[in-house]
């Protein structure tokens, strides 16, 4: 999905400037494609002629092998399939399948960052030429690339110490932070020896705040989201292209029949959202006692004596079955106890489809109901968390937003109209992201040389 991107970066002459890469979990692919060299349309036939996900996926016996695997080995898959091809795209570009951070470094000039989970640890590490010199380049991808419970964890083995690797998503799903601060800063001010003192100190000194804390206004990324989840991320309208036509394949009537509900309960959301605020607002007026709960009393002046709740606000909270306010507050009095406090309210809301959290903190309803739907949403609910919990609110001018609209993350069986689809948004995504800082630097041109870019 990033290619769509790169490939206009790349027909924009800016692709060659870069200089320094970072990417996570799949994305640590796409960055590594891109340190070694190649151009936007070079990638694009490597991951024409990659192995098929049936290759990847290159456990024997199939399903039979699932448990025994996930027993002996603590995943499905052992990975080879991938590894072995890392090892050969690497070997194109640098001469040697296991060629490591620094050899990339010392050929090229160029910086990678891939970030991995260390499971024994509990955190995420950055394989950099600073800090994994001697590490091959295509280890670095199979840690951050394996997928819990999909793949083997990759185990390093120091002396007695064994420690397990899986995906760098699980923690960091977008490293645009990376080139901030001094951690992977290649200046002799920044080596470890000087910055990492004194060690009594270690705790304060590997906070993500300060090893990252220094705003690098050289570094862009890419991010990718889809309508599914775009709500949960914060994002500056104004860098976010949208889709006119949805192309007319499965996933995209799938998509226009979803969007139809999903408008429906928008506009049943919107006026029950109404009715509920302007309850509140008298409930709260007539608090008389100003407690925490309402009263019989209090209620019935709140819905009888005020025009600021009128029948048809009670008609969208209430139905029609409710009319008169003992019969409400009846319904609302859920322990019976002759007063309706926050919660029974809330509880109410939640039946009616305007329950606060469910809609501003979460991401919206799903059914679960078949195992697919409880690995889709277990890696959606890990995605947008994690993207949540590394984006600052300056990141946001830095990122161009990829909206996919309809094509989720797991969606792999898309169909070329789709593929089609996603370059659009993507080239769209990039050009509006670089309209935007020209506008907001108010310069001719865009100079994106030293640029720095991390893929997600």
């Amino acid at each position: 999905m990033w290619m769509c991107a790169d490939e206009e970066l790349d027909r924009l002459g800016h692709l060659k400037k870069l200089r320094r890469y970072a990417g996570a979990s799949i994305g640590a692919v796409t960055a590594s494609l891109l340190a070694l060299g190649h151009s936007a349309e070079s990638l694009h036939e490597e991951l024409k002629t990659a192995p098929t996900m049936e290759a990847f996926l290159d456990a024997g016996c199939g399903v039979c092998s699932l448990i025994p695997n996930v027993i002996s080995s603590l995943g499905w898959h052992p990975g080879k399939t991938a590894f072995d091809w890392y090892g050969s795209i690497i070997q194109t570009k640098l001469d040697n399948p296991d060629a490591t951070f620094k050899d990339l470094y010392d050929k090229t000039g160029k910086e990678l960052c891939i970030v991995v989970t260390n499971l024994s640890l509990k955190m995420e590490e950055y394989c950099h030429v600073k800090t994994t010199p001697n590490l091959p380049i295509r280890i670095a991808i199979r840690m951050s690339t394996s997928l819990p419970g999909v793949y083997y964890p990759f185990q390093k083995v120091t002396g007695e110490r064994k420690d397990l690797y899986v995906d760098g998503g699980l923690i960091c799903n977008y490293p645009v932070h990376c080139f901030d601060g001094w951690w992977l800063s290649m200046k002799p001010e920044d080596s470890f020896l000087k910055r990492m003192q004194p060690l009594t100190d270690v705790g304060r000194l590997m906070m993500k705040k300060e090893r990252f804390g220094t705003f690098n206004e050289k570094t862009f990324g890419l991010i990718i989201f889809s309508d599914h989840d775009h709500h949960v991320l914060y994002a500056n309208p104004d860098l976010i292209a949208r889709p006119t036509v949805i192309p007319d394949t499965v996933l995209g009537r799938s998509y226009k029949k979803v969007m139809k509900e999903r408008e429906d309960n928008i506009r049943r959301h919107t006026v029950v959202t109404e009715a509920m605020s302007q309850f509140l607002k008298v409930i709260n007026d007539h608090n008389l006692d100003g407690n925490a709960t309402i009263n019989m009393s209090e209620f019935e002046q709140a819905i009888t004596k005020t025009a600021e709740f009128t029948a048809a606000h009670s008609k969208a909270l209430f139905g029609s079955h409710l009319s008169s306010p003992g019969e409400i507050f009846s319904a609302l009095d859920v322990n019976d106890d002759g007063e309706i406090d926050y919660h029974e309210m809330m509880a109410m809301a939640e039946s009616r489809g305007a329950g606060i959290e469910s809609q501003i903190i979460g991401a919206g309803w799903t059914s679960i109901n078949k195992p697919q739907n409880i690995i889709d949403c277990v890696f959606r609910t890990l995605l947008m968390n994690v993207k949540r919990a590394f984006l600052e609110s300056d990141d946001n001018e830095r990122t161009v937003m990829i909206n996919t609209a309809y094509i989720k993350s797991m969606d792999v069986e898309a169909a070329p109209e789709d593929i089609e689809f996603l370059i659009e948004q993507g080239r769209e995504s990039l050009l509006l992201f670089l309209r935007y800082l020209r506008k907001k630097q108010n310069v001719k041109k865009i100079t994106v040389e030293e640029c720095n870019t991390q893929l997600t």
